[in-house]
C-alpha cells in the first residue's frame, strides 16, 4: 500500500495516481459520462482520498473530467463531430499565425528544442493504448506549445493551453503509424522557422492542422469504441 507521506515521495505518489486514473480515462476504461467516485478510487489504489482528489482537480483542469456541485467527478464527454471541426477553426486561426511569429522570434536555443523534440518524437510506438503513445503525445503537445512561447506571444501558450487540444484529440483516437506523418509535419514547421521563413512556416503548420483532421476523418473518429 502506498503512503501519503509529505514532500518528493508525496509528489511521486500524486504524479503515479494522476497517471493511473489518467490511463482509465484515455483507454476508457472509465467511460465518458461515468462518475468517478473518490472513495471507490481510494480504495482501488490503496491511497488516502488526498492524493485522488489532486489527481482528479489536474485532471479537470487537464479536460478530461467535469466536477459538478452535489454530483462530484464524472468522466468528461467526448468531443462530437461540430466540437472537433469547431476546435480545428479555431487552431486553424491561431497556430500558423503561431509559427509565422516563431520564424521571427524564435532564438537559437528555441530552435534547437524543438528540433529535440521532434527527435524524441521519432521513436516508434508500437500499440495502441495510452501507456504506449503517452510519451509522444506529451511530446506532441509539448511541440506546439513550445513554437507558441517561441512567437514571443505570451497569450498564445494560455489560450492553446486552455483549449487543451491534444489530450482531447488522443483520447478520440490513436492510429499506428500517426507518428511518422506527424514528425514529417512537424518537421517541416520548423524548418521553416529556422530559415526564418514566416510565410512557409505557417503554410507547414496549416497543413499539419489539415492532415491531422483529415487523419481523424478517416479513421475511427468520434463516436468510436477506440480510445
Amino acid at each position: 500500500m502506498w503512503t501519503t507521506v509529505g514532500g518528493p515521495v508525496r509528489s511521486v505518489l500524486a504524479d503515479r495516481v494522476y497517471e493511473l486514473i489518467k490511463m482509465k480515462l484515455m483507454d476508457n476504461v472509465v467511460e465518458p459520462g461515468a462518475r468517478l467516485s473518490i472513495d471507490a478510487l481510494s480504495r482501488d489504489m490503496q491511497v488516502s482520498a488526498t492524493p485522488i482528489r489532486e489527481a482528479l482537480a489536474r485532471l479537470e483542469s487537464d479536460g478530461l473530467v467535469v466536477k459538478r456541485a452535489h454530483r462530484g467527478y464524472t468522466a468528461a464527454p467526448r468531443l462530437d463531430a461540430r466540437a472537433l471541426d469547431e476546435l480545428f477553426r479555431i487552431r486553424m486561426l491561431l497556430e500558423p499565425a503561431s509559427a509565422s511569429w516563431a520564424a521571427q522570434a524564435a532564438t537559437a536555443r528555441q530552435i534547437a528544442a524543438m528540433e529535440d523534440m521532434i527527435a524524441a518524437m521519432s521513436e516508434p510506438v508500437t500499440g495502441d493504448s495510452y501507456e504506449s503513445y503517452r510519451a509522444f503525445a506529451a511530446q506532441d503537445a509539448a511541440f506546439h506549445l513550445a513554437l507558441a512561447e517561441a512567437s514571443g506571444v505570451g497569450l498564445m501558450v494560455d489560450i492553446l493551453t486552455r483549449l487543451r487540444p491534444h489530450t482531447q484529440l488522443y483520447r478520440l483516437y490513436y492510429t499506428v503509424g500517426i507518428s511518422e506523418d506527424t514528425v514529417a509535419e512537424h518537421s517541416r514547421v520548423i524548418e521553416a522557422v529556422s530559415r526564418r521563413d514566416a510565410a512557409s512556416a505557417a503554410e507547414a503548420m496549416a497543413a499539419h492542422l489539415s492532415a491531422s483532421q483529415q487523419r481523424l476523418a478517416t479513421s475511427s473518429g468520434p463516436g468510436s469504441d477506440r480510445g
